[in-house]
C-alpha cells in the first residue's frame, strides 16, 4: 500500500497489526513523544520523531525497539521499501519479538523479492511453527513465481488522464453505459488543503471523470458538498442508474479517529442531496466501509471489524427489510473471510463477488479474488485472479461491466507490462488500471482415417455436439480433415459417420483450459465389410471362459453396436491347432456363444448377433511385429512347429485363440424400445 487511506480510507485498518506487547511499552522519555504520535496513528509524524530518538540513545535494546517501530510506521503508511530496510535492521539488531521475521518476509514479498521472502518465511516458520502465516507466506511466494511465468490472458492498461502522482483508487461506475467513473484521490486540491499527519498526504475526496465522444476520459473533477468534506471520503459504489451513491466517510476530531461509516446520497438533477447514514446494527466500537450494492439495491456487502468474524476486517452482507431498514449483518463465511483483511467488494450482476484480501494465498499485499454463488446461495470458494491482474503490491477495487470481462481496478505496483509486452512505469502511488479479458480462442481439428489401411477418408460427416446444446457438422475434404471452433467450459461428443464404415464417437472437453489452445483429435473409423479383430478377447488353452480383459473389449463392441443401431454382426471364435477338429469346433462355438451371452446380458438384441465357431480352420495373420512374429506371418501348424522355444510357440497359439466380428447387414430396424434404451446409454 502506498498509504492506509485505501483500507477503509484510514480508520478501518488502523486498529490492527501492531503487536500489543510493543504498543504497550512506553520505552522512556526519549521515545514518549514518538509513541504518542504512533498511538494516535500519525505514522508519518511518528517516523520522524523516532529518527530523532534513535540518534539520542546508545542503548542497543532501545535502538532495536526504535528501529522496529520505525519499520512499523513505514509499513502502515505504505512505504514498503523503507519498511523492508528497517525490518532488516531490526533483525540484525536482534529485536526479540519473532513477529519481526514475519514482517520482514511480508515486505520482501510485497517488493517482489520472492526468493528472499521464502527464506524469511521458512525461518519464521521454524521459529514459530504454530503460526500458519509462515506456511501461507511460503506457499504464496511459490505460487507467485509460477503465476508470473504463466500469466493469464488479462490485458491491462493504465489510465493516464485519470491518474496523478498522488493516490488514485477505488473506481466505481457512474451510470448504466459506463461513460462515467467515480474514484478516490488524495491529490492536491482536496476540500481540506491540510496534510494528514498520519499519512503525510492530503485528505481524500471523491472525483469524477467522463468519457467523451472520441473515447477519451476528461480531466477529473472533485465532487462538491455535501459529498466531499474536510474529512476523508472513501470507497464508493452507485446504483445502476447512477442516481444513488453509497460511500465511505471517515471522521477525525482533534487528531483522533472517530471511525468510518457508510453514507448515502440521492442525486437531485446535477447535484447530490443531503447525506443519510446506512442504518444497520453495529458493535459499539466497530467501523465499516467499502459498500457494494446489488443491482436490485436489496443487498449490500461491506467490510467491517464486527465481532463474530474471522479476524481482521471481514466482508458482511445485509438484506433490505423495508425502506431505510436493513436486517442484521451476516458474515460471508470462511470461504471468503480469513484471519487477515477482506475489503473492496464488488457485486457483479450475475452474483459473482470480487474482493481483495491479504489473508488468502496470494502474490503479496492485497490480491483480487472472485467467489461464485453456489446453488444454495452461499459463497463456497475464492479464486485468485493471478498475474497480471495481481502483483506483489496491493491490487484491489476491481469493477466489471455486466456483459463483458472488462473494467477497472487499482494497483500500487511500480511497473506494469502493456499488451505488447513493454514494461512501463506507474504514475506513482495507487493508480487505476483498465483491464480486459480477450475471448478464449479454442479450436479442434483432426484427420479421419481408415482403421485398416490408414488411408484418409474423404466426404465423411463429422458432427460436434456440446453439452451446452450446440451442434455443428463438417464434411471432410480431400485430405480427410475437419475443424471446429470450440467454446470454453464445454464438453463435446465428436461423431463420425460415413457410408460403408461403422460410426465412431469420441469425446473432448475445454473444461480446465485457460489459454488459447488448438486441440488435435485424429479419428479412425472401421470399414464395415472387413473382419475386425478384438485383440483383448483371448482364452486360456482348452477353455471358453472370458478373461477380465476380454470384457473390456466386449464393452467397446457394445458401444459400437449402440452407435450403429442398424447393423447385425457375426462373431467368429477360433482355437489353436492342438486337439481334434471335432473338439476345436465345439470349443470355438462355446467361445462365440460366451461372447453372445454377455452382449445379450447388456441389452443387445439376440437377433442382431450370430455366433460362429471356426475351430482351427483360419490361422491368424500377423498385422504387427511381436518378437519373432513378423507382419504378414501366417500362424499355421508348420509355422508354429518350426520354433524351438516353448514361449514363442505359446505366443503364436495365443494369437490363434481369438474372437473377431464382422458386419452381416446394415438394414436392421430396431424396435422403439430398443431405440429408447440406446438413447439412454
Amino acid at each position: 500500500m502506498k498509504n492506509i487511506l485505501k483500507l477503509l480510507v484510514v480508520s478501518l485498518l488502523l486498529s490492527s497489526v501492531v503487536p500489543n506487547t510493543v504498543l504497550a511499552q512506553k520505552i522512556n522519555k526519549k521515545t514518549a513523544k514518538a509513541d504518542r504520535a504512533f498511538d494516535a496513528e500519525e505514522y508519518f509524524k511518528a517516523s520522524e520523531l523516532y529518527k530523532k530518538a534513535y540518534k539520542k540513545t546508545k542503548n542497543r535494546a532501545l535502538k532495536a525497539e526504535i528501529t522496529f517501530k520505525q519499520a512499523e510506521c513505514y509499513r502502515l503508511s505504505g512505504n514498503t521499501k523503507r519498511a523492508e530496510s528497517y525490518y532488516k535492521r531490526a533483525v540484525k539488531s536482534k529485536y526479540p519479538d519473532l513477529i519481526v521475521y514475519l514482517r520482514y518476509a511480508d515486505m520482501l514479498m510485497i517488493n517482489a523479492k520472492y526468493e528472499d521472502a521464502l527464506e524469511q518465511y521458512d525461518l519464521y516458520n521454524k521459529k514459530n511453527p504454530t503460526d500458519i502465516r509462515g506456511e501461507k507466506g511460503m506457499k504464496s511466494c511459490q505460487f507467485a513465481v509460477q503465476w508470473m511465468k504463466n500469466p493469464t490472458r488479462y490485458l491491462i492498461q493504465q489510465m493516464p488522464v485519470v491518474n496523478s502522482r498522488s493516490n488514485d483508487f477505488s473506481p466505481a461506475f457512474g451510470n448504466r453505459d459506463y461513460s462515467e467513473v467515480y474514484f478516490i484521490s488524495s491529490r492536491k486540491g482536496s476540500s481540506n488543503d491540510k496534510i494528514d499527519e498520519r499519512t503525510g498526504e492530503f485528505f481524500t475526496d471523491i472525483y469524477k471523470t467522463k468519457l467523451d465522444k472520441k473515447g477519451k476520459w476528461s480531466i477529473p473533477k472533485a465532487e462538491l458538498e455535501p459529498i466531499n468534506t474536510e474529512a476523508h471520503e472513501g470507497t464508493l459504489c452507485l446504483n445502476e442508474n447512477g442516481t444513488t451513491m453509497y460511500f465511505t466517510t471517515c471522521k477525525v476530531e482533534s487528531k483522533k479517529s472517530l471511525g468510518c461509516g457508510i453514507s448515502i446520497s440521492q442525486r437531485k438533477g446535477k447535484l447530490w442531496g443531503s447525506l443519510n447514514t446506512l442504518q444497520i446494527k453495529l458493535d459499539s466500537n466497530s467501523t465499516i466501509g467499502h459498500p457494494a450494492v446489488s443491482s436490485d439495491e436489496k443487498t449490500i456487502i461491506f467490510s467491517a471489524n464486527l465481532s463474530g468474524g474471522y479476524g481482521g476486517k471481514d466482508l458482511w452482507i445485509v438484506e433490505k427489510i423495508n425502506r431505510g431498514q436493513w436486517a442484521d449483518p451476516v458474515n460471508l463465511g470462511p470461504a471468503v473471510n480469513t484471519s487477515g483483511d477482506e475489503m473492496f467488494p464488488f457485486l457483479h450482476q450475475d452474483g459473482t463477488l470480487y474482493f481483495s484480501s491479504n489473508g488468502h494465498v496470494g502474490m503479496g499485499g492485497l490480491d483480487i479474488y472472485k467467489s461464485i454463488l453456489s446453488e444454495d446461495g452461499l459463497y463456497v470458494s475464492s479464486v485468485n485472479l493471478k498475474y497480471p491482474v495481481n502483483s506483489s503490491a496491493d491490487d484491489f477495487g476491481m469493477i466489471i461491466e455486466r456483459k463483458s470481462e472488462r473494467g477497472y481496478f487499482t494497483s500500487n505496483r511500480v511497473k506494469w507490462t502493456d499488451s505488447e509486452g513493454n514494461e512501463r512505469n506507474s504514475k506513482g502511488g495507487d493508480d487505476i488500471y483498465q483491464f480486459e479479458l480477450p475471448p478464449l480462442i479454442l479450436t479442434l481439428q483432426g484427420v479421419i482415417t481408415d482403421t485398416k489401411t490408414g488411408a484418409v477418408v474423404t466426404n465423411s460427416k463429422v458432427k460436434l455436439v456440446g453439452d451446452d446444446g450446440s451442434a455443428v457438422e463438417f464434411i471432410t475434404d480431400n485430405t480427410g480433415s475437419y475443424n471446429f471452433d470450440l467454446t470454453p467450459l464445454t464438453s463435446y461428443e465428436i461423431i463420425v459417420t460415413k457410408e460403408g464404415y461403422l460410426n465412431n464417437k469420441v469425446t473432448e472437453t475445454t473444461v480446465g483450459i485457460e489459454g488459447n489452445t488448438d486441440l488435435v483429435k485424429d479419428i479412425n473409423i472401421d470399414p464395415i465389410k472387413k473382419e475386425i479383430i478384438l485383440p483383448r478377447i483371448e482364452y486360456d488353452f482348452a477353455k471358453s471362459d472370458l478373461r477380465p480383459q476380454s470384457i473390456l473389449d466386449l464393452d467397446l463392441l457394445i458401444i459400437t453396436l449402440n452407435e450403429n443401431p442398424n447393423i447385425t454382426i457375426e462373431l467368429n471364435s477360433h482355437t489353436d491347432f492342438r486337439g481334434t477338429d471335432k473338439q476345436n469346433n465345439a470349443l470355438s462355438q462355446k467361445r462365440a456363444d460366451a461372447c453372445i451371452e454377455y452382449l445379450i446380458s447388456k441389452g443387445i438384441p439376440a437377433d442382431r448377433l450370430l455366433a460362429n465357431g471356426k475351430g482351427e480352420s483360419t490361422p491368424y495373420v500377423m498385422d504387427q511385429k511381436d518378437g519373432k512374429l513378423k507382419v504378414g506371418d501366417v500362424l499355421s501348424v508348420s509355422y508354429i512347429n518350426k520354433f524351438r522355444f516353448k514361449k514363442n510357440k505359446e505366443k503364436a497359439h495365443q494369437y490363434n485363440r481369438r474372437t473377431t466380428f464382422k458386419v452381416l447387414t446394415e438394414d436392421y430396424v430396431p424396435t422403439k424400445v430398443e431405440e429408447e434404451v440406446t438413447k439412454e446409454k
